[in-house]
């Protein structure tokens, strides 16, 4: 009955590993040496388990003396292996070298030293096979148990040495893998490397809104600029105390814009409309009587992703302004949903056709980056009494953080 369940463990162990292998295979995101290591620790895991397999089968149906001796032995030389290349990874987990790391050498010496008892059992008779084909240890199994407790202690000592250099399941994992059998070690590396990848691609992908977000700072229209300080500088000699007040507003937006590049996460909604009405302010007083806005926001506690709000608020004004149309007006509300908040920015512009073929970059970056950041959405639309519409709706987790 042992033999028929370690037999179903090993065996479902086998398509964990080859599993493992694919996974590897498609993963492009892994450093080179790395992926090779894993590999390796995949192949001796599912050579391991094979061998296991082959040896309960030759136990099973009694198979030859010689035959049941080849297998062990065999697999007493491929079992240390996974368990040796598993601390290679961990070491690689916490950002040292294996090759000059005393933990490796230590757990490579013992190793090589466990492997020799046990051929040197095999062949002076210390261990032997009983008529009932059991496996009998001798003297010797004392130095052996000896040696695998050493090393899962200096094992465990390691990882608790390098604990705050792993991430949370990388610890869970490697606590459990190091004493559990070689077929156990393949599946937990495969989650280890499956966790890996996931936080691997979490971070790429914040890093890639993070720098979208610096790309957004950095594309500020120069013409929007030059046209600012062409306004200030006639205002300088018709109207100085409102030069000075654009001058002022004018610096909080470019404050704004550049404190921008710094935030790696999202921002409270209250920045974001700061940075807004600071826009606002200049463009105001650039098309004094023909730019009106609107605000109602009952709701500011919640975090957008930098340069969310400002932008939108931008667009409907460079496309809903126009000398030979009616005065803009552009009102912000903020309403809450059922799982959320909205932000629903409304112009009374020439309107957003969905077939329109001009690219519309800013908002697609936005949508982009509220995907990524918090899970949001953007939406736009033309609305029934003319004009556009924009909704952005932030779901509650990302509301009060």
């Amino acid at each position: 009955m042992e033999l028929y369940y370690s037999s179903i463990m090993e065996a479902a162990a086998i398509p964990f590993g080859i599993s493992g292998l694919v996974v590897m295979y498609f993963a492009r995101g892994i450093d080179r040496w790395p992926r090779r290591l894993c590999i390796a620790i995949m192949c001796s895991s599912v050579a391991a388990a094979v061998l296991n397999l082959l040896g309960n089968a030759a136990f099973y149906y009694h198979a030859s003396l010689p035959l049941c001796w080849a297998v062990i032995i065999a697999e007493n030389l491929i079992v240390p292996i996974p368990s040796l290349l598993i601390t290679a990874y961990l070491l690689y987990c916490s950002g040292e070298d294996w090759r000059s790391s005393a933990l490796m050498h230590i757990l490579g010496a013992l190793t090589c030293i466990l492997i020799l008892a046990e051929i040197v059992g095999y062949f002076t008779g210390e261990h032997s096979i009983t008529p009932e084909y059991r496996v009998s240890f001798g003297r010797l199994s004392v130095y052996y148990w000896v040696l695998m407790a050493a090393m899962t202690v200096i094992f465990l000592m390691a990882i608790i040495r390098r604990w705050k250099k792993l991430t949370t399941p990388q610890r869970i994992i490697f606590l459990v893998s190091f004493i559990s059998p070689s077929y156990i070690q393949c599946v937990l590396l495969t989650l280890i490397i499956l966790a890996d990848l996931i936080h691997s691609y979490t971070k790429q992908m914040e890093e890639t809104a993070r720098q979208k977000t610096q790309i957004a700072v950095l594309k500020m229209r120069p013409h929007f600029i030059h046209n600012t300080l062409m306004s200030i500088y006639y205002l300088c000699a018709k109207d100085p105390e409102k030069a000075q007040k654009v001058i002022k507003d004018f610096s909080r937006y470019l404050q704004n814009n550049f404190t921008a590049i710094a935030e790696e996460s999202t921002v409270p909604f209250s920045k974001e409309l700061e940075h807004t009405q600071a826009y606002l302010a200049v463009e105001k007083a650039r098309y004094e009587g023909r730019l009106f806005v609107e605000f109602d926001t009952p709701n500011t506690f919640f975090r957008i992703p930098p340069l969310t709000l400002q932008p939108i608020v931008e667009n409907a004004i460079k496309h809903g302004l126009d000398p030979d149309l009616e005065p803009l007006y552009v009102s912000v509300v903020t309403e809450d949903a059922d799982d959320g908040v909205r932000i629903i920015v409304e112009d009374t512009g020439p309107g957003y056709a969905p077939s329109d073929d001009r690219p519309h970059f800013a908002l697609d970056n936005i949508r982009e980056r509220l995907e990524t950041m918090c899970g949001g959405t953007l939406q736009i639309e033309k609305r029934d009494a003319g004009g556009t519409k924009v909704t952005v709706f932030v779901p509650w987790k990302d509301v009060k953080k």
